[in-house]
């Protein structure tokens, strides 16, 4: 499988992971007496506000790429993607936890419509950050790529 493929697969799977589990402060009817705090088993990072995650692993990823001065305009585009990315997945939690009281009063048919809705909008916004990740890593040299291959492969979890 290719490299691109392998992570707009991991990303729509996390982004997917992380949809679900912030849908409220519990996961709903189904497993309510599980105790689940709607986080699952997510690592601390995914805890946290996606737009607060976002500046952290840029912050990581820039200090380990040692940009020069030539790539720091790609690098101000992909962030910037990236910063609008984390902001849809911030609004896009909270129209969840919005609609948690009254998707269990829909019909299985209206959730799985508005789930579906949901996945067309973040697999659309991946598409976009699908573009941005590979616009910017074509800037970047191949030692750069290596360190971001695996800086990347490091927040998706161990897909290898």
């Amino acid at each position: 499988m290719k490299l691109h493929t392998k992570l707009t697969l991991g990303l729509i799977s996390s982004l997917f992971a992380v949809s679900l589990a912030t849908a409220g402060t519990k996961m709903g009817p189904y497993h309510s007496g599980m105790g689940c705090d709607g986080m699952g088993m997510m690592s601390g990072d995914m805890k946290m506000d996606p737009v607060a995650r976002a500046e952290k692993h840029l912050g990581e990823l820039k200090a380990k790429l040692n940009l020069t001065a030539d790539q720091q305009p790609a690098w101000q585009t992909f962030s910037g993607h990236v910063n609008d990315q984390a902001k849809n997945m911030a609004a896009m939690r909270d129209q969840m936890r919005d609609n948690a009281q009254s998707m269990p009063k829909k019909t299985a048919p209206e959730r799985m419509a508005k789930m579906a809705d949901w996945m067309k909008d973040r697999a659309q916004n991946m598409d976009k950050m699908a573009g941005a990740v590979k616009t910017f890593y074509a800037t970047l040299t191949p030692e750069q790529q290596a360190t971001f291959d695996t800086v990347q492969m490091s927040h998706m979890g161990r897909w290898q």
